[in-house]
């Protein structure tokens, strides 16, 4: 295993009287860096109580989950504890699953505790994997999007370590994809036979072409087979078949990763809200529900506006991708206009401001493109590196990491 549960959280104060309790669902990015931006705001203020209610008991930095099968970064630093990063602030954390949301009566049930009543809602509760529709998918692939999930391969990696030769499959060239296939490869060295599978026609599709072209050599250098335009039929426990110019085609494997995308987690409340054609909440530029404006849903659940953003042929003109990158922006953003709403104040549209986009494509190497500049290969290892240590949560763990990797203890 990679870690160990934190100890479980104390009760939390009940809120002052008179106190405006904000509740938020969710401590993906979204969630958590509001609540972190909300306690900057407000200090340690009485006049209102924030709650997060997050079922597990540590956050998860997505984007550098793919280090840990290079052992590059140990677990605890992009997995921190939630007791770790919220003990100095004044956030009432809830380690519970939110149930349902009832919009007239303005509460959350919670699976296991007492329902809370709040002031101010926000919803970032994320998304989860696309339900596998491939026979056998879902009993013989590992997904790879949380920390659990890293120490089921790993768990399955330390079961193949007495095969000389070590057969892997991954369903989906996305971005998931593209990173597992190169960090795998330098994982297994030359025990290693990796094979990318994707129904669409190019890699990355919704990346622009340098990156693309960029993760094409890392992939050819590292001899990962890639079959695009290839339609998979079935899962088994040594492998999968596909469709490929025309015929079907086995492929063996002794572990297959499926990568193959995630929708948004539906609406809990017990309002119809008719979600996009992509399932997320539609919502005002503000972020706000269109008829409950005391109401904020954020992150993947949300068609967050990008006015301009896109070509025409792009099914999400207009929207912010849903992207840690794009979460992490709407956090704070959301935070200030709560605290504008509770103030009496305007409050601000959303903008999401695009920075680019970056890959691991290897061990101490990715690529990293924006405002027209591209960077790769260890450079942009270095580069992708630093930009996610200043976006990593907290001051405090920020320089723990930053000590760790200088080799203090």
């Amino acid at each position: 295993m990679f870690s160990k549960r934190s100890s479980p959280v104390a009760p939390a104060p009940a809120p002052s009287p008179g106190a405006v309790r904000v509740c938020i669902l969710g401590g993906g990015f979204g969630g958590l860096y509001c609540a972190l931006s909300l306690h900057q705001r407000l200090k340690k203020s009485a006049q209102v109580h924030i709650t997060l209610v997050e079922p597990r008991d540590r956050f998860n930095f997505t984007p550098l989950l793919y280090e840990l099968l290079t052992r590059e970064l140990a677990p605890w630093e992009i997995a921190p504890a939630y007791q770790d990063l919220l003990k100095h602030t004044a956030v009432d954390l809830r380690q519970d699953w939110a149930e349902h949301i009832d919009l007239a009566q303005q509460t959350v049930t919670l699976r296991h505790g007492e329902p809370l009543t709040y002031d101010y809602l926000v919803v970032a509760l994320g998304s989860q994997m696309r339900p596998p529709a491939t026979p056998g998918s879902q009993t013989h692939a590992l997904p790879f999007n949380t920390l659990a999930d890293a120490e089921q391969l790993e768990r399955r990696l330390a079961d193949l370590d007495h095969l000389p030769k070590v057969q892997v499959v991954v369903a989906g060239a996305g971005p998931s994809g593209v990173e597992l296939a190169c960090k795998l490869s330098d994982r297994l060295g030359s025990r290693g036979q990796i094979t990318v599978v994707d129904r669409r026609g190019e890699i990355l599709r919704s990346y622009p072409q340098p990156i693309q072209r960029a993760a094409a050599r890392a992939l050819a250098q590292r001899g990962v087979e890639v079959y695009l335009d290839a339609a998979i039929e079935a899962v088994d426990a040594s492998g999968l078949t596909f469709g490929y110019e025309g015929q079907t085609r086995r492929c063996q494997a002794n572990l297959t990763l499926w990568t193959v995308g995630t929708v948004p987690r539906s609406w809990l409340g017990s309002a119809e809200l008719k979600p996009t054609p992509f399932g997320q909440c539609p919502v005002r530029p503000t972020l706000q529900l269109a008829d409950h404006h005391n109401v904020f849903v954020l992150g993947d659940m949300a068609a967050m506006p990008a006015p301009g953003r896109g070509s025409q042929s792009d099914p999400f003109r207009n929207r912010a991708p849903t992207t840690a990158q794009a979460a992490y922006q709407a956090g704070p953003a959301v935070a200030s206009n709560v605290l504008a709403l509770i103030a009496n104040r305007p409050l601000k549209p959303f903008v999401y401001n695009h920075l680019g986009d970056m890959l691991t494509l290897g061990q101490g190497e990715a690529v990293v493109c924006g405002f027209g500049l591209c960077i790769t290969g260890r450079l942009g290892g270095f580069s992708r590196r630093w930009a996610y240590w200043l976006r990593l949560p907290t001051h405090a763990h920020r320089w723990r990491v930053m000590r760790h990797w200088l080799g203090f203890k």
